[in-house]
């Protein structure tokens, strides 16, 4: 992934926890975020869509998994992590704390937007 060799038909969601689930446990949820932001970032750009990074989705995501993290810190590998919290194999779950038409809004592709359904899970 951070070198961007992985197929873009093959980084789907589960890819995208998993590789949130990596960082953050690795190095934290200020190192792990930056982290995840510049693969993500690097690796559309190598796909030839550098408009595909979503600022809002990707905090988002990020507090979901750091707080089960918190939850459940020495579950591994990352199928047992999965597993103890089905709820981040929900593609949807951001349509919790979002409206759709506030997730379609190129400002919150761009940088952080609020939750303007339901709060998130803390997140630093």
């Amino acid at each position: 992934m951070e070198s961007a060799q992985w197929p873009g038909e093959h980084f789907g969601h589960r890819e995208h926890v998993r590789l949130a689930w990596l960082y953050l446990r690795r190095h934290g949820p200020a190192e792990g975020y930056e982290r995840i932001r510049g693969t993500i970032q690097r690796y559309a750009t190598a796909l030839g869509a550098p408009g595909k990074y979503h600022e809002t989705v990707t905090r988002a995501w990020s507090a979901h998994v750091y707080r089960a993290l918190k939850e459940t810190p020495e579950l591994e590998p990352f199928s047992a992590f999965q597993e103890a919290h089905p709820g981040l194999r929900d593609s949807k779950l951001l349509s919790h704390h979002y409206r759709k038409e506030t997730l379609d809004a190129e400002g919150a592709r761009r940088e952080w937007v609020a939750p303007d359904v339901s709060p998130l899970p803390a997140f630093p």
